[in-house]
């Protein structure tokens, strides 16, 4: 992964702290081309370099805030973005 996509609406969003809208943007990029991402805690923490526990708490916050949907099949954890993309250029609804 070269970059993450945070929109900006969710950049402004005051009730997410900056992890949020790291693991958000990862997220995102996660799944541009895909429906899902089956992304672990440890590659999550791994990749913007802080704890498990710190990506746990920030993926119930964008859970909460229905940002993301989390599902499991077969006990995998799939990750589900729910921005919606606009065709397939950068715009985002």
């Amino acid at each position: 992964m070269k970059y993450a996509l945070v929109p900006l609406k969710d950049l402004k969003d005051l009730d997410l702290n900056s992890t949020d809208k790291l693991v958000m943007g990862m997220i995102i990029s996660l799944t541009m081309n895909r429906k899902e991402c089956t992304a672990s805690n440890k590659f999550l923490s791994q990749q913007i370099q802080v704890s498990k526990r710190t990506i746990t708490k920030a993926l119930s916050k964008l859970k909460s805030k229905k940002l993301i949907t989390i599902k499991y099949d077969n006990q995998q954890r799939k990750i589900i973005s729910n921005i919606v993309w606009k065709d397939n250029s950068m715009g985002m609804e």
